[in-house]
């Protein structure tokens, strides 16, 4: 299973295993903390977790899932990406799952 989320034409997906590490820096929504924000509203919280990824790398490095499916550097690069969806459509809004 995977998160799903999209906003203007573009789509993105990530596999829920590395859902702990993303719990880790926003703990009630996780990475969906940035659903229903524009492209830029969402970007202060997009880099907050990226911050708190890079920030705590060895521990949420420990994290990563015993079955291979995701892992820290593919979460972050993960965020990386939507922080550069959010720069490219910043008046549209996030959808997900």
């Amino acid at each position: 299973m995977s998160y799903d989320m999209s906003i203007g034409d573009e789509t993105f997906g990530y596999t829920y295993n590395v859902s702990p590490m993303w719990r880790d820096g926003y703990p009630d929504r996780g990475i969906r903390a940035h659903y229903g924000m524009t492209g830029r509203d969402s970007l202060p919280v997009l880099r907050t977790l990226r911050d708190h990824l890079e920030g705590n790398h060895e521990r949420l490095l420990a994290m990563n899932p015993s079955n291979g499916w995701g892992d820290y550097y593919g979460a972050l690069a993960f965020v990386h990406s939507l922080i550069m969806a959010a720069m490219r459509h910043p008046d549209q809004i996030w959808e997900g799952d």
